[in-house]
């Protein structure tokens, strides 16, 4: 601590001592300064019994395993100080009715004087981070001394508001519970009275003012008091230190040796964080090879981040044994992490994305008892638009309702879990209830346990591990606590019951592990006392070693300074206790330093204590992740050895070696054969080479959009009709009405429409074309339709729809203007409106191999003109360009496109008639009525027509049955959406993917379909 001289308000009484010392020892020496002073208060009596007080119980179990380790002890009991007084006056104060506050107790009472009174803080007096600082600042404060709440009222406004309050709330609690501080205050007033009859040592690696210290004060005055005291040589001891040392006759000075400085510590400069735990594993196997035991080592570090969670992870993928605070927290084992997730789902009104965050990442069971497939209900979630909380049960039931109604395939199943999904969030918010809704605090907590039984099932709670049951069991320990709460505050909503439930998992045990069994790990703030052979010390890097300063939101480092309180850098002068205390006592020490931080980006610099305290020590330097495997002699781990061995072989640039040294491992095996196969010329299994496979493609009816994915892109068409994989679309990123959800507005109001003209419940187009009264029942019917899509959320935010449903109306009118002229130049009536072929009776298309294909689909709408013949119309909403050069003479655009020759089959199936064979003359065509666009493109159908569909259809037939299904990409260009989601899944670009095709397209066997005057570098006929 830094010194400081005591103010007026800090005057310690001189009070002569009754049997006192005091000895200043330095960390190295500091054990066995404590056995010596052990043995001489025992004296010739080894069974005397010694009271030793501790800072830590991880002091107490380093002293005590040091002593049985070296000579041995007996009679001997080590307690931390809050023990001490609990023993004194614990019982005292139960019998006084006065119980241990809790976190909860703490918090409820602050809100309640922050309620009744908010002063400044009125803004933000309900805030849960208001309250989380009081109760720290209180506890503090409590913990500082007596008098340490009268300085702060003294130091400013800001401290006087911050007094105000703690001083309400200690007044509030002091009744029925009590803290360290009044176990303290009641210690030391006992011990005037009583003094201790047992000699007492206490052995402090540091030693700090406050409650504690004015109690080993009261020690030294009133009985037999040996005090130790660890110096480092750059700090002083504090005021309380100074305090402690007048009680008991000696006057402790700052330490005038020079800081301990060592020449035969290692330095190691690593990349980053994650390198700098690789190599810390790497040195504590070193050192087990060289007979030391895991016990006797440590790992620390300055900041939890990243250092706790990469320490943790790398051990045990080492099956190196460890104990002590993991970088997992109890709040993110199962059981707390499910009741805080549940507790908190429906924040902001149970949107999609909360809720399947949560079903992904716990084990749930359904209403069935069943375990959740949540990438079926997810995908059901976005199909229906879900996004916000009221749109779950009548999207959910509107999608399972359309799903039945489809005849073209069978989505029975998939209706029914749309419903079992609609179920499930029905009775989770019948659980959850209303948000501002208030239970008494037992209710919470049996609702809380219930859900647990329930939504986790006790199948799944008997197989936790042992920190998942250690996590589990301290659950149920806070819900314990908590069901006592309702003698002290009133009825909690969800929330507050969540925030009290969360805050005690602040003091929750979440070590783990036995200290001495495997290597002890933690932060370098608390180990002070802590004995070991070999000392890691992680992140000596400037702004982590030491680490910022945090900032406190209610009183400032004046206003702390004159209270007594720790200031801002109390933590950094901690860690520099502790740091000076491992370079002194650590037989061996590695200090570890990244040169920067790749999740930050940025560069890091060596710590300035390294160029104090080790400024002739070795700097060892690991150029990078690879070097640093190549070079270890012997690797931490078995994924470490096999990396190794690989990248040896690997930099000995010898192909055939490496695949011998990896022959008996089937991953890596096959993963070289990959890299081979997709750098090589030809395609491979590995990027679309499937010619292997007996497939039968043909077994079904095809649909035109399948026949002309392979043309476009082979490897879209793999992995969307032979793997049936499909983007996920999701609701929540459509602004405006999406291109497909326009054509199905407008596909939905004809069909409705012209089921009404084929049905002669309205008349047929007549000689002026649609009457107005065709267009009433029209723009009713739109209504109809584009109130439904808005209900099932497929229309886009509100704003946006209200400008595109005019845009539609109005195109769809002027569309069916030209219609009704058309129809009426024509002679033509509707005969079929959405035509469903090939599935109940087939539809085939002849093959020049004599084979015929069977295809399905619908056809938007068909015409019957006055001279018999058919036109049929294929509706589309997007642009006519792309469309404007089809024509008779080549009508299926190379080979792409195939929906008007399928549409014509399907009319003229209806006449019992074939392609090429028939009687009856079809026109086929496109008919556009988006954004000012109502041009018509198609053709007539004649043999010679005919001829060339069955031609283009085989080409693409014998592609399909080839098995080759390459990715056929654009060359990269700036694009504003992804053409083609198989081809680029990351939206990342096509650059490496087009890479390949240039490589492979030369492939002999793609030169029937993909040849060079079709596939050059400025290729874009076949696009993804």
């Amino acid at each position: 601590m830094r010194a400081a001289d005591p103010t007026p308000t800090q005057a310690l009484p001189t009070i002569a001592p009754v049997t006192a010392r005091c000895t200043a020892v330095r960390a190295n020496e500091a054990l066995p300064a404590l056995a010596r002073a052990i043995a001489r208060t025992k004296g010739d009596s080894p069974l005397a019994p010694v009271t030793v007080v501790v800072p830590t119980n991880a002091v107490a179990v380093t002293a005590r395993r040091w002593l049985g380790l070296h000579g041995g002890v007996a009679a001997i009991d080590l307690v931390t100080p809050a023990r001490l007084a609990e023993r004194l006056v614990g019982a005292e104060l139960a019998e006084r009715g006065r119980r241990p506050v809790s976190t909860p107790v703490i918090d409820i009472t602050v809100r309640g004087v922050l309620r009744d009174v908010p002063g400044v803080y009125s803004a933000v007096a309900d805030h849960p981070s208001t309250v989380s600082a009081m109760r720290d600042l209180y506890r503090e404060v409590r913990l500082a001394g007596p008098g340490a709440v009268e300085r702060l009222h003294e130091s400013s406004p800001r401290g006087r508001e911050a007094a105000r309050v703690i001083s309400e709330t200690a007044a509030r609690l002091a009744g029925s519970w009590y803290d360290e501080a009044d176990l303290f205050a009641l210690a030391l007033t006992k011990l005037a009275g009583h003094p201790l009859t047992d000699p007492t040592i206490a052995f402090l690696p540091r030693l700090e003012t406050g409650a504690a210290t004015d109690l080993l004060g009261g020690l030294a005055t009133t009985g037999s008091l040996e005090l130790l005291v660890e110096t480092t040589g750059v700090l002083a001891v504090d005021a309380g230190a100074h305090g402690l040392a007048a009680a008991v006759g000696t006057v402790l000075s700052v330490d005038d040796r020079p800081p301990a400085t060592r020449s035969d510590a290692s330095i190691l400069s690593t990349t980053d964080a994650d390198e700098e735990v690789r190599h810390a594993v790497r040195a504590l196997v070193d050192a087990a090879r060289a007979d030391t035991p895991f016990a006797r080592m440590v790992v620390l570090w300055p900041t939890d981040r990243p250092y706790a969670r990469l320490v943790e992870h790398h051990l045990d993928a080492a099956g190196i044994p460890w104990n002590g605070r993991p970088g997992t927290l109890v709040t993110e084992r199962l059981v707390p992490r499910f009741l805080l997730d549940l507790l908190h789902i429906d924040r902001r009104g149970l949107r999609r994305n909360d809720l399947f965050e949560v079903l992904a990442d716990l084990p749930l069971l359904d209403p069935a008892g069943g375990r959740i497939s949540v990438g079926r209900w997810e995908r059901l979630a976005r199909a229906a638009g879900v996004s916000r909380g009221e749109h779950w049960q009548p999207r959910l039931h509107a999608l399972a309702a359309r799903y039945r109604a489809r005849t073209d395939d069978d989505r029975g199943a998939e209706a029914e879990r749309a419903e079992q999904l609609a179920a499930f969030v029905a009775d989770l918010r019948r659980d959850l209830g209303p948000v501002g809704r208030t239970r008494t605090w037992a209710q919470w907590a049996e609702w809380c346990e219930r859900q647990v039984l329930r939504r986790l099932g006790s199948g799944l709670l008997d197989q936790l591990d042992e920190a998942e049951r250690l996590a589990s069991d301290h659950a149920g320990v806070v819900l314990d606590r908590l069901r006592h709460l309702d003698a002290v505050g009133p009825p909690v909503t969800r929330r507050e019951f969540r925030a009290a439930f969360a805050a005690e998992f602040e003091a929750a045990p979440g070590r783990l592990g036995r200290l001495g069994d495997g290597v002890t790990i933690g932060s370098l703030a608390g180990t002070a006392g802590l004995d070991a052979d070999v000392t890691i010390v992680l992140g000596a890097a400037d702004g982590l070693l030491p680490p910022p300063p945090p900032a406190d939101p209610l009183i400032g480092d004046d206003d702390r300074a004159h209270a007594g309180l720790a200031s801002s850098d109390a933590r950094a002068h901690r860690i520099h206790r502790a740091f000076l205390g491992h370079l002194a006592s650590s037989e061996r020490l590695i200090v570890s330093v990244p040169r920067g931080d790749l999740r930050a980006t940025t560069e890091r610099l060596p710590s300035r204590w390294i160029a104090a305290h080790l400024p002739e020590a070795p700097v060892s330097t690991v150029g990078s992740h690879h070097a640093g495997l190549v070079t270890v002699e012997f690797p931490a781990s078995a994924a470490e050895l096999r990396l190794r061995s690989r990248a040896i072989v690997a930099a000995a640039g010898s192909v055939d070696a490496l695949e011998l040294a990896c022959q008996h491992d089937w991953v890596a095996a096959r993963g070289l054969r990959l890299r081979a196969a997709r750098r090589s010329d030809v395609v491979t299994e590995f990027d679309g080479d499937l010619t292997a496979l007996d497939i039968d493609h043909l077994a079904r009816p095809m649909s035109a959009s399948q026949i002309e994915a392979w043309p476009a892109c082979p490897h879209a068409y793999f992995v969307r009709h032979l793997l049936g994989v499909r983007p996920l679309d999701d609701p929540t990123d459509e602004v405006a009405l999406s291109p497909i959800e326009r054509g199905n507005v407008v596909h939905t109001t004809l069909d409705r429409f012209h089921q009404l003209v084929v049905a002669g419940e309205l008349d047929q187009p007549g000689p002026d074309g649609w009457t107005s009264d065709h267009v009433r029942v029209l723009v009713q019917l739109f209504d109809e339709v584009a109130d439904e899509f808005e209900r099932t959320g497929r229309t886009g935010r509100p704003a946006h729809w209200f400008l595109d449903r005019r845009a539609v109306r109005t195109d769809l009118l002027n569309w069916f203007t030209l219609d009704g002229e058309t129809a009426a130049a024509r002679g033509a009536r509707v005969v079929h409106s959405e035509l469903r072929f090939g599935w109940d009776s087939p539809v085939v298309l002849p093959l020049p191999d004599g084979r015929r294909l069977a295809v399905a689909g619908f056809v938007d709408r068909i015409d019957e003109q006055a001279n018999g013949d058919l036109v049929v119309m294929d509706h589309k909403s997007g642009n006519a360009t792309k469309y404007a050069r089809i024509e008779a003479a080549d009508p299926t655009e190379g080979g792409t496109r195939f929906q008007l020759p399928i549409y014509a089959a399907a009319a003229l199936g209806l006449r019992g008639e074939t392609p090429g064979r028939s009687s009856t003359r079809v026109r086929a065509e496109y008919d556009f009525f988006g954004r000012g666009d109502y041009a018509r493109h198609g053709y007539t159908f004649d043999t010679a027509v005919w001829s060339t569909v069955e031609h283009d259809l085989g080409e693409v037939v014998a592609g399909i049955e080839s098995g080759l299904y390459p990715a056929v990409t654009e060359p990269p260009k700036y694009q504003h959406h992804i053409d083609c989601h198989y081809c680029q899944p990351d939206g990342l670009g096509v650059d490496e993917r087009y890479g390949e095709w240039v490589r492979k397209r030369h492939d002999p066997r793609l030169a029937r379909w993909f040849g060079d005057e079709s596939a050059g570098d400025d290729h874009d006929g076949a696009t993804a």
